[in-house]
């Protein structure tokens, strides 16, 4: 029999769920200028067919993300999906209780290979149970936000998720009648998210190739205004569509469809120009990183169409000034705060290689 979890408060409707949709909703709107980009087909699908669940699935940047993607959807009109978060994220039993009623479900961080075997069985148990009841679910398929400051690029997407999508859509009858449920159809959503400034960018390359784990402390003393975000989601993947995949194959698929969403800011040119100048010299002398600026630029100009916040004709005076308006580093660049501007540049790098 495929035994299912049992959902908690599936409803959501507490007094809790309802405190921490304000906060949300609250520190989303005054502390960031959001841009969503959601295609019509996101939420017709759901519209036309109220039994279909989503896998949202995405890149993971920040901690903002937890929180903000959920705003982002609530606004557009969609169901909030359940949340899969990392156990080092919660401590204690008075916080494991509250994400509960929040419909957020713990992935263990393993240290062994069996932990990390048990752990990936129990993640895929809860897809499948989340799904079989027509609960959609959100994710991070990478596990973490430490590729990008200690690699250099995003991760690979770690498959269970995937394997998740594949069994229930394979083996839905099964399902769906061992367990007295309907059947629903099944779509995967990519998404990414992109800043004019990460919130702990410092905190994430303050350790040597590693970020430091971050609390709910540390979210608060982050608290600060993010400027512009872009939210992007991608067009809907129908699982059956690919059941010819392997998950590994499907997991690639997925994390391609989220790093074409990602938007090339004025932050992350000026970034990966400075670099530029810094291997040749020449960080000292605006007139060189106005010439990596250009030079840059014209390396991308076949992903413009995700360019935002500045144009292909503009100046890159213009450019380098709306980004050293705000981010002090950048007004007189210094080699040994070079992890600080790869980090920006590399949020781009797999448009430049």
């Amino acid at each position: 029999m495929n035994e299912l979890l049992k959902i908690e408060d599936a409803s959501r409707k507490n007094i809790l769920y309802q405190i921490a949709q304000f906060i949300s909703k609250a520190g989303y709107l005054s502390l960031s200028k959001v841009f969503v980009e959601l295609p019509n087909t996101v939420k017709e699908i759901k519209d036309n067919n109220p039994k279909t669940v989503y896998l949202y699935s995405g890149l993971h940047k920040s901690l903002w993300e937890t929180t903000g993607i959920l705003v982002s959807l609530k606004q557009n009109g969609l169901l909030i999906p359940a949340v899969g978060m990392g156990d080092n994220l919660i401590k204690g039993e008075f916080f494991l209780k509250i994400v509960k009623k929040l419909r957020i479900f713990l992935v263990k961080r393993g240290t062994t290979r069996a932990d990390l075997v048990n752990s990936a069985k129990l993640l895929k148990k809860y897809i499948l149970s989340y799904m079989a009841n027509g609960l959609d679910v959100m994710l991070f398929p990478e596990g973490t936000r430490k590729g990008i400051p200690s690699k250099g690029e995003y991760g690979g997407f770690f498959p269970t998720a995937f394997d998740a999508m594949l069994d229930y859509e394979k083996n839905k009858e099964i399902i769906t009648k061992d367990n007295s449920l309907p059947a629903y159809d099944s779509y995967i959503i990519p998404f990414n998210v992109d800043y004019s400034r990460v919130r702990e960018a410092f905190e994430m390359i303050r350790e040597k190739n590693v970020p430091r784990t971050l609390k709910i402390w540390d979210s608060i003393k982050m608290l600060k205004h993010l400027r512009t975000i872009y939210v992007s989601y991608g067009e809907p993947i129908n699982v059956k569509d690919h059941l010819d995949k392997t998950r590994k194959e499907l997991s690639l698929y997925v994390r391609k469809k989220c790093t074409d969403l990602v938007k090339i800011l004025p932050i992350n040119i000026v970034a990966t120009a400075v670099i530029e100048s810094f291997k040749d010299k020449s960080s000292d002398d605006l007139n060189a990183i106005y010439f990596h600026i250009d030079k840059t630029i014209e390396k991308l100009l076949k992903y413009k169409k995700n360019f935002r916040e500045f144009s292909t004709n503009e100046a890159p005076e213009s450019i380098y000034k709306k980004v050293a308006s705000y981010e002090k580093l950048f007004k007189s660049p210094k080699e040994k705060d070079i992890a600080y501007f790869k980090l920006y540049s590399n949020y781009i790098g797999h448009y430049l290689v």
